[in-house]
């Protein structure tokens, strides 16, 4: 089952691309194009939250606007040279203003732990649908290592039979009723 999700934030793009082995991910900006593969076991379980604090840059661009507007009327209002100082100004101040509003805060949430972190923009489209997808990620993680590392036979090392669901159990990956599970099978196995 193939599940996409994507996310737009200006003029900067993420989409995800979800296999039961793998996740592509594809990436857009201004200045690079990025699209790459990596293996559910690449990555980690763990979620960190990240974010800029955008109360400054918004009293920032508040700030410019009323710059830019107290210029425009001051350029309504003088003549001559001080026109141009006023008209000099409403540009900088402009620009400002511009650069404010286009510059990208960050306010991301990264999947952590693993070779690979994996980020998606926190509230695009939301918070909820955003953390559901990366739930999802998460239990496709979890059942691709099950099946990964979980699988036994007569040849299987004891030693690194249990040093595989050790580390699954220590990954919260499964639990200690399924450890124990896991364990009475491959002791079974082992006496036949």
């Amino acid at each position: 089952m193939t599940t996409e999700f994507q996310q737009k934030r200006g003029l900067n793009f993420r989409k995800f691309t979800l296999t039961s082995d793998k996740i592509v991910v594809e990436s857009r900006t201004i200045r690079k194009n990025d699209k790459y593969e990596v293996k559910l076991d690449r990555i980690g379980l763990d979620i960190h939250y990240q974010s800029d604090n955008t109360i400054a840059g918004k009293i920032f661009f508040g700030i410019c606007i009323a710059l830019v507007v107290g210029s425009i009327f001051g350029i309504f209002y003088t003549t001559g040279k001080e026109s141009n100082t006023w008209i000099f100004n409403a540009v900088l101040w402009t620009l400002m203003a511009c650069f404010a509003y286009f510059k990208p805060h960050q306010d991301d949430i990264y999947l952590v732990g693993g070779q690979k972190n994996l980020v998606f923009y926190r509230d695009i489209p939301n918070e909820k649908l955003v953390v559901e997808f990366i739930e999802r990620v998460r239990e496709n993680v979890k059942i691709y290592l099950k099946e990964k590392y979980t699988i036994f036979d007569s040849t299987t090392v004891e030693q690194d039979f249990y040093g595989r669901i050790n580390w699954l159990r220590d990954r919260e990956i499964i639990s200690y009723s399924e450890y124990v599970e896991y364990k009475t099978r491959f002791d079974t196995q082992k006496l036949l």
